[in-house]
């Protein structure tokens, strides 16, 4: 008899317990059942997201193969082109593939000499939180329209003070061509040193593009204590003579 009482105190200590705690549970199971369910179907959702942007950009890359070596694209493959890259941007802005799809348009926009929606389009490559690496990459390419529109001032600036990583050696030699823009050519020599010596590229057309930079520049004035050196050998060498 007592063990029957006390599973019927058991089974009312529950019932008060279910009382007072039993739709916080049943809320508790659905948030955690929605809420994987919910996890699921946005991996979902993104993978077939990505899927598509990838299909888009490819659809870019199959257009402008189909031209050509060495030859631009003719209007028909442009349109098209910038076409899927709108369609990128509009529908799939957050993706990497976005970034690039404007990086594309803003390379077409340069070769035409539109160098206002080169620079539009690079901008907003740098509005829609780019990965570090296109960061960079969209900053360099920014910078050097925009000293082309003769905004050499702020082109300058938008190279200092970068972390350019791998890309330091491209950077250095961004800053010299803007400091030859600007007829500071002991800043372009200290920058194209700095280039150089950062240049990590096994091509060597690279290196020499740099080297040939530096000798088209009249160095930095040579330091007095230098300079007395070169005269005292010079005159011992007459002297000896």
């Amino acid at each position: 008899m007592a063990d029957h009482l006390s599973e019927e105190e058991q089974i009312e200590a529950f019932k008060r317990w279910w009382a007072e705690n039993g739709l916080q549970l049943i809320l508790a199971l659905v948030l955690l059942v929605g809420g994987y369910f919910g996890w699921q179907s946005y991996q979902t959702q993104q993978r077939e997201s990505a899927a598509q942007a990838s299909e888009i950009y490819m659809g870019m890359i199959d257009i402008i193969t189909s031209q050509p070596q060495g030859e631009p694209l003719n209007s028909e493959r442009r349109v098209a082109v910038k076409s899927k890259a709108d369609e990128l941007k509009l529908d799939h802005s957050g993706s990497g593939y976005a970034q690039f799809a404007a990086l594309l348009k803003a390379k077409l926009a340069v070769e035409i000499d539109d160098l206002d929606a080169a620079a539009t389009e690079l901008q907003w490559a740098m509005d829609n939180d780019p990965s570090p690496e296109t960061e960079r990459l969209v900053r360099l390419r920014l910078a050097r329209v925009e000293a082309s529109r003769g905004n050499v001032e702020a082109a300058l600036t938008m190279v200092q003070g970068v972390d350019a990583a791998d890309m330091q050696s491209a950077y250095e030699e961004a800053k010299g061509d803007f400091y030859m823009q600007l007829d500071n050519s002991d800043a372009a020599y200290s920058a194209y040193q700095a280039a150089i010596a950062a240049n990590q590229s096994p091509d060597p057309m690279i290196g020499n593009i740099l080297q040939l930079k530096l000798s088209q520049i009249q160095p930095a004035a040579v330091p007095v204590d230098e300079a007395e050196g070169d005269m005292a050998e010079t005159a011992a060498e007459g002297d000896s003579q």
